[in-house]
């Protein structure tokens, strides 16, 4: 895997694209000739150092040989920050960093599963799987779901787009650990199903535990709170099964959902 490596990158637009997300589109040419689905980005919002840490993007996709997108909503100051950054503005970027998404086996049918606000780096993934992907979406209701624009891109990469939202104002109503469920078992040949998903601890343990209820191989993407980005300051640390901690940055943020304690990771997300 290439090193990482910091990048000043240009940004060439930045857009509300809808439900409260914004696009932001950077020109680093570097960091998208190497980057992989389910590797991330962190992104100085600002260039004199007030908000002082950097912010971890999922990279979206790459629309060009020299660009990457990124997806975020608005939840504080410096994304607050970084929504008013103009065209032309160059900022620091650090990336692509850490261990993506296992690229699915021959004749393998992707099934990508995100919840809430972890749909991007699955809609980099869904890109480059093939056409056989199964995409399952769930948000608590419509408005939390990716803007129209995704799930359009997500239906024209895949073979179908299955969505759910909790209280039914979109899709089916329920969570896409209950479609999920439905799918796998109207599957007769399980074998060729690989699970990717990306979305909230709950939903993830789910995702998990459905798995391994039908022996279907799974691949989580997990999402915590960073400072560094490098593997230095092990805030982003999370525990396995084995009792060792893995640094999410550095040994993730893709990791197989069997190795993953996962009842430790849902007692620390409903901490916060």
């Amino acid at each position: 895997m290439p090193s990482t490596r910091l990048h000043q990158a240009t940004i060439l637009a930045n857009k509300p694209a809808g439900r409260g997300y914004y696009r932001i589109v950077l020109r680093a040419p570097e960091a998208a000739a190497v980057a992989a689905p389910g590797q991330f980005v962190m992104l100085r919002v600002s260039e004199n150092r007030d908000p002082l840490l950097a912010r971890p993007f999922g990279i979206s996709s790459v629309p060009t040989r020299s660009s990457l997108e990124l997806m975020y909503r608005v939840a504080g100051r410096g994304t607050a920050l970084l929504s008013r950054a103009e065209p032309g503005h160059a900022l620091t970027l650090l990336g692509p960093i850490g261990t993506g998404f296992p690229a699915p086996e021959k004749g393998a049918v992707p099934v990508l599963i995100a919840g809430g606000s972890g749909f991007p780096p699955l809609h980099f993934f869904a890109q480059r799987a093939g056409s056989s992907a199964h995409v399952f979406l769930g948000a608590r209701d419509r408005d939390c779901l990716p803007p129209a624009g995704m799930v359009k891109s997500f239906r024209d990469a895949a073979a179908k787009v299955h969505i759910a939202t909790d209280d039914g104002s979109m899709g089916t109503q329920g969570t896409t650990a209950d479609l999920l469920t439905a799918f796998l078992a109207g599957t007769q040949n399980k074998a060729r199903l690989t699970l990717y998903a990306c979305g909230p601890h709950a939903m993830l343990a789910a995702v998990g535990r459905i798995a391994a209820e039908h022996a279907v191989p799974c691949f989580v993407s997990m999402e915590e709170r960073m400072a560094c980005g490098v593997g230095a300051c092990m805030g982003c640390s999370v525990l396995m099964k084995d009792g060792a901690y893995k640094r999410v940055c550095k040994d993730g943020p893709v990791f197989d959902a069997r190795e993953l304690e996962w009842a430790e990771q849902i007692r620390v997300a409903m901490r916060r």
